[in-house]
């Protein structure tokens, strides 16, 4: 902030617009155009899912209408009667032909000529000549493609070379099935599809999608630009791997093994993200430039007015009070310009009024040298209390009082330690010694009725525990056990270490105890966070075993079994202990 302060207004304003304006610009910028990417990227990919799906719609209603015709040229009783006559000469089955078996034929193919191009009947029935749309079974025909490899398992789409009328090769789908399966004969019906739609349908989807129509050895039967290139036939095309999206036909045997790839081109999205990109740079330009325009106006509007009070202030020291003329303005400047001018007018005045001043500065001065005399007089109050006390002690040992004097000597050390000790931890040992001397002070206020025994294992005495705890619990047994019994009063100190590390530390008394019903109320004061007067001494022990043991350490208070009042300490074993 200092080096902040150090810097001018103009630099200033250029920090504003870097951090404040030009920095959230582009990152805002960055957020959104990200953003956009990706909606355009989701977006594109719907449409891809839309456009598959559209393709494999119609392609699915083309194939599901070959196989429909082929069930319906199955189930032609009269068809088939005709394909399994035997018939007595080839003119009688021509005659057949030309009267029955041609028109069920074309009225089957005119029924479905928008998915189709041709039927064709394939038989081994002797009797039947080869010609128009039926066909004999001979070895010549069985090397074909489109012929089963085995019958009837090998029936469905298949993809053959089909030769046409004066120009190359093309590659043709067409579906093959076994026809009236009860017949003595072999016959087998073929579909050849029409491929045209297939491919335009196809083709109209190239813009933004590949689509590849794969056969089950895995070659693409149409793809893009096979429409334009049907005549080429090369049968090694192989669509890319991986395929973005695909879809299987496989519901069906007849189109088993048979899917629809699609490959996303990503030049129609890359195009529309770099659109995108330019209009949010134009946008972030525009923005950006407008911004430096209004903190240069805004900039220099400050700068100005401000150095033209700066050269006043300098001609100030020179005791030249001339006030600032020109408008100002009504803002914070145009303010500091009006009270400049107050200022100066009024300096004059004050200019008269130095002794005054003078008169002031001395009485600063001398609150000064008070403040300091009594930060003297409180450093000495201690100093003066330990004195005070070793006087009075030696006047004892001097008259014979041994006992006040050892009295003495222990509420010296006493204080001392509360004074100058600025830890909040200590070992065990000290702290023992500390309630030692406590004790010591204790035995002399209750005589003869106080007396303590310390039972302390030597791997307790080297672990550490927060300062005056033990002898807060020691007090709070004299004040509430020992000072309430008519008899001999007794408070036992008891530390070891358990296995697992953890120090106990028991102060017992054989006071009357606590009844149940106070005893529970009195440990939940204790764990309260709320100050409880009567409790505070207790609470302040807990609050500081929670603060720098963790919620590992605790107090608890319980009545002894055989009488009094039991408070027993654990702390866990600490790092390096």
């Amino acid at each position: 902030m200092r080096n902040l302060n150090n810097l001018p207004i103009g630099k200033k304003f250029l920090l504003l617009y870097l951090l404040g304006v030009l920095l959230p610009i582009a990152v805002l910028l960055a957020f959104v155009l990200t953003n956009v990417a990706d909606e355009i990227r989701t977006r594109e990919l719907l449409n891809a899912r839309q456009s598959l799906e559209r393709v494999y719609t119609t392609l699915n209603m083309q194939f599901s209408s070959a196989v429909s015709l082929g069930n319906v040229v199955s189930g032609d009783s009269k068809l088939a009667s005709l394909m399994q006559r035997n018939y007595q000469s080839p003119a009688e089955y021509y005659h057949a032909y030309i009267n029955e078996i041609s028109p069920i034929l074309n009225r089957y193919s005119l029924a479905y000529a928008q998915h189709m191009i041709g039927l064709t009947l394939v038989t081994d029935n002797p009797t039947i000549a080869n010609g128009g749309v039926v066909i004999r079974i001979t070895p010549q025909v069985q090397e074909q493609e489109w012929f089963p490899d085995v019958l009837p398992a090998d029936t469905g789409l298949k993809v053959y070379l089909r030769q046409q009328v004066g120009l190359a090769n093309i590659l043709q789908l067409c579906l093959t099935r076994m026809l009236h399966t009860g017949s003595p004969y072999t016959e087998l019906l073929r579909i050849d599809l029409n491929m045209e739609p297939i491919n335009s349908l196809i083709a109209k989807e190239s813009s933004f999608l590949s689509l590849y129509l794969v056969a089950p050895d895995g070659t693409a039967v149409c793809y893009p630009g096979s429409l334009q290139n049907t005549r080429i036939a090369d049968r090694s095309i192989r669509p890319p791997e991986p395929s973005d999206l695909s879809m299987s036909f496989g519901e069906r045997s007849a189109m088993q093994g048979w899917k629809l790839m699609a490959y996303i081109n990503d030049e129609p999205k890359n195009t529309n993200i770099r659109q995108a990109v330019w209009v949010g740079l134009l946008l972030g330009a525009v923005c950006s430039v407008f911004a430096a325009a209004m903190a240069f106006l805004f900039s220099r509007s400050i700068s100005l007015r401000s150095q033209r009070l700066l050269a006043h202030m300098d001609n100030m020291t020179a005791e030249n009070f001339t006030p600032i003329t020109r408008e100002a303005g009504r803002d914070e400047i145009g303010e500091l310009t009006a009270h400049f001018n107050e200022m100066g007018a009024r300096l004059k005045q004050l200019i008269n009024d130095l002794y005054v001043l003078q008169l002031r500065q001395k009485s600063l001065e001398l609150e000064n040298v008070r403040a300091q005399l009594k930060y003297l007089q409180v450093q000495i109050d201690p100093h003066f209390l330990f004195n005070t006390l070793n006087g009075i002690l030696v006047l004892s040992v001097r008259n014979g009082h041994h006992e006040e004097a050892e009295i003495l000597r222990a509420l010296s050390k006493i204080l001392r330690r509360m004074l100058d000790s600025t830890r909040d931890i200590v070992t065990l040992q000290d702290e023992m010694e500390f309630v030692r001397m406590v004790l010591k002070i204790e035995q002399f206020r209750f005589g003869d009725k106080l007396q303590y025994d310390f039972d302390l294992h030597q791997d307790a005495l080297s672990r550490t525990v927060p300062v005056m705890s033990v002898q807060g619990l020691v007090e709070n047994a004299c004040k509430h056990g020992i000072q309430s019994i008519s008899g001999q009063g007794m408070i036992r100190v008891k530390a070891w270490v358990e296995a697992d590390g953890t120090l106990v530390i028991q102060v017992r008394d054989n006071g009357i105890g606590i009844p149940p019903g106070r005893l529970k109320e009195l440990q939940e004061r204790i764990a309260s966070p709320q100050d409880m007067p009567e409790s505070l001494g207790l609470q302040n022990i807990y609050r500081r075993l929670l603060l720098h043991y963790g919620n590992s350490s605790s107090l608890t208070l319980t009545n002894a079994q055989e009488r009094g009042t039991m408070a027993t300490l654990r702390i866990p074993r600490q790092e390096g202990e």
